[in-house]
């Protein structure tokens, strides 16, 4: 972590889809060059509390700030106007373009991008992400799991945002391309060390290995939270199974 700056802050945040409420009045802080992990059991509100930050979730209530701007009173492509890029769980890539075109829609959709960095940015996911060059000209959908995942990672880094949000990027793949995915964000280099990263993970040893605190959710309220170098996973995981 860089600094303790707030990049981004949620304030009595709430999210209800009709009669349910998936969020209840969560309090939480990313600070700038910080990587911050919300752990949780499948249920817990891990992901709506992710899209509320993006624009994507039901009724919101709070306040979310992103540079003291509160995001909930713009309109919803404003949030990725303002350097907030979202990998959303089962990645979504388009699996009909190519994997360069889907990393090129990206960077040209951008404000934030010129013209001229681009070619830059693409030669620094292919660094990332080696399998990406080498099917470069392969459709999407026809990628493996892993690397679908890392495409969009790469897809959302090539907007060059401020705060990449995270939605369990590990679900389903193999340990060898969990590992793969999670050495690039300890690397915390290039784009990567630019920018925040909020991570929303079930496995709180591997989110904690790259994190520099987590909240823990269960139920849609806070639990737990911590310093991640002072946390033990296996402690975190009994906090949410009992909470």
């Amino acid at each position: 972590m860089r600094t303790s700056a707030a990049l981004l802050t949620l304030e009595n945040l709430s999210v209800r889809y009709g009669e349910v409420r998936a969020v209840e009045a969560v309090d939480l802080t990313v600070g700038v060059g910080e990587v911050v992990s919300i752990l949780g059991a499948n249920g817990a509100g891990k992901s709506s509390l992710l899209r509320a930050i993006s624009g994507e979730a039901g009724h919101v209530d709070g306040r979310v700030s992103l540079r003291d701007v509160d995001l909930l009173k713009g309109p919803r492509y404003g949030v990725a106007r303002r350097g907030v890029a979202h990998v959303m769980e089962g990645r979504r890539v388009i699996p009909t373009l190519s994997v360069i075109d889907n990393l090129l829609l990206a960077a040209n959709a951008s404000r934030r991008v010129s013209r001229g960095s681009v070619p830059g940015a693409l030669e620094e996911m292919y660094a990332y992400f080696p399998r990406l060059r080498e099917r470069q000209s392969q459709a999407a959908g026809l990628l493996s799991g892993g690397e679908q995942q890392m495409l969009a990672i790469g897809r959302a880094l090539m907007a060059k945002p401020d705060l990449l949000l995270l939605d369990e990027p590990s679900m389903g793949l193999a340990p060898i391309m969990i590992e793969e995915i999670y050495d690039i964000l300890r690397a915390r280099d290039g784009i990567l060390g630019e920018c925040s990263v909020l991570l929303a993970e079930q496995s709180a040893a591997v989110a904690l290995s790259v994190s520099d605190r987590a909240y823990v959710l269960s139920r849609g309220s806070v639990v737990f939270e911590g310093q991640a170098s002072e946390l033990d996973a296996g402690r975190v995981a009994a906090a949410y199974l009992q909470g």
